[in-house]
């Protein structure tokens, strides 16, 4: 599918892929529709914040970045604002979780390429990215809610990765913790059985979308939502928009990372962060809302 530039044709149709700007990220308009929102107790790895089990439906389009914001188009963002880079980020050392003074999305501890997703950005980090996008461009961008961002996730499917249950064909959709980072980082836990060739962050887009023609929805990096953290959906929003009621100290992440084994890497996985903290294995995606008439 090519990929078009926004225009007053707004509202896009489901499924077209656009640019409001160059440089810009490139969208996906995803359709109205609903789903089952989180996991059963069923389900490997499945933890207590995952339910209930909701019915969410979605009664207009809405578009989110078919990959992870780039390296590159954050230093875009950083030259033309001067916004700080901060001055320590979360990585591990082999030991365990460890601020580290210095570090930061330029320096996150390991080599990136332009076409890496962004490391080391916390929340606010990137909701002024999408505060940016919106002055530049005019339309409304913002952080995707928990209930878009699995929506998209999923794209039509139920179960627990948008590619199946076969964790040997995990590394075609995803990088994730597979046999190559085991070689390469030590790490104890358990790898997914088969090898996607990234020990740390790959160019976004190498691995194969899902049915909404997304990438690296599972696996890469960590994404930030808008959502406040709650520890379960009892009383949860079923119109798809932001959770803004719960503990909102701190703010939810979605879909798992290069640096976890499959329990991490599922669709239904959701952990609350300090949106003050920033770690070498999470970055962020946008979305933003259509016009309609």
């Amino acid at each position: 599918m090519s990929t078009q530039s926004a225009s007053a044709a707004d509202p896009l149709s489901p499924g077209t892929i656009f640019q409001d700007c160059d440089g810009c990220p490139n969208m996906v308009v995803i359709p109205p529709g609903f789903f089952d929102m989180g996991s059963y107790p069923t389900e490997a790895g499945h933890s207590g914040d995952e339910g209930p089990v909701h019915r969410v439906t979605f009664r207009r389009a809405f578009a989110i970045g078919r990959f992870e914001v780039t390296r590159g188009e954050f230093a875009a963002f950083v030259a033309e604002t001067g916004h700080g880079d901060g001055d320590f980020c979360q990585v591990d050392l082999g030991r365990d979780w460890e601020e580290q003074p210095g570090r930061s999305w330029r320096n996150p501890g390991y080599e990136q390429g332009d076409r890496e997703p962004v490391v080391c950005v916390g929340w606010d980090d990137a909701v002024a990215y999408t505060a940016w996008l919106s002055e530049k461009t005019g339309k409304p961008y913002r952080l995707p809610s928990e209930a878009e961002w699995e929506y998209a996730a999923r794209a039509g499917t139920r179960e627990s990765r948008f590619w199946g249950e076969d964790l040997a064909r995990s590394c075609e959709y995803a990088n994730v913790f597979d046999r190559t980072g085991k070689t390469e980082l030590g790490l104890s836990w358990d790898p997914f059985p088969c090898h996607d060739g990234a020990a740390r962050t790959a160019p976004v887009g190498r691995y194969l979308d899902n049915r909404f023609e997304l990438h690296d929805m599972l696996g890469n990096v960590w994404e930030w939502t808008a959502d406040c953290r709650n520890d379960s959906y009892e009383g949860a929003p079923s119109d798809g928009s932001a959770w803004n009621r719960g503990l909102c100290d701190y703010r939810m992440m979605r879909g798992g990372a290069w640096y976890y084994g499959p329990i991490f890497n599922r669709a239904a996985e959701r952990v609350g962060v300090d949106p003050d903290e920033r770690f070498y294995d999470s970055g962020f995606r946008v979305a933003r809302d259509l016009e309609h008439p």
